[in-house]
């Protein structure tokens, strides 16, 4: 009788708080930070001329328009998936959960991702680049990708991922590569 007091008087597991993420997963943190900010996170990716990725952190509510904040990660194209997804992680995690002010001052030229680009003009920008936007639903990651610049911009490629760095980048790329299967048929 005295072990199974033993037993059941231990003290419970650690809160989700105490709980740290495995080695490439940002699953605990993710749902930290949403239990914190109240919404669902979301960060974009730019593919930009099959030369780089520049991920970009989010400000944003429900009702408010996306505002991209902060400078951009820069990333070789060739950079590892467990690299790029560790990335976009971290931006979905600096997501600010607040409405954006007033927005009439901006210029396009202030566009971040625009400037780490490199590219001549903002249109130049946008002709040679793909749109990546990761949302978390609950803990599930939805992965948008589209062209920037298309004639039909209600279509996407869609892929749904967990927090896990490695298959996060990969499904970025391979939703990349299936928007473009789109694009070079005349969908997108």
């Amino acid at each position: 009788m005295d072990m199974l007091r033993r037993i059941f008087s231990r003290s419970a597991p650690a809160l989700d708080a105490d709980i740290q993420d495995a080695s490439g997963s940002s699953l605990h943190a993710i749902k930290r930070k949403r239990a914190a900010t109240g919404c669902e996170l979301m960060a974009h990716i730019y593919r930009y001329a099959e030369r780089r990725f520049l991920v970009t952190s989010i400000m944003w509510v429900p009702g408010s328009v996306i505002l991209e904040t902060g400078e951009p990660s820069v990333l070789p194209i060739d950079v590892a998936d467990a690299d790029l997804g560790r990335t976009v992680c971290e931006h979905l995690l600096a997501h600010d959960a607040r409405q954006p002010g007033d927005l009439r001052d901006r210029k396009a030229t202030d566009w971040a991702a625009y400037r780490a680009s490199g590219a001549r003009s903002v249109k130049s920008f946008e002709s040679n680049s793909w749109q990546v936007t990761v949302e978390t639903i609950n803990l599930v990651l939805n992965v948008e990708a589209y062209p920037i610049r298309s004639p039909h911009a209600q279509i996407c490629v869609k892929g749904v991922v967990g927090p896990l760095h490695e298959e996060l980048g990969a499904t970025i790329r391979r939703t990349l590569s299936a928007a473009e299967v789109l694009r070079q048929a005349g969908l997108v």
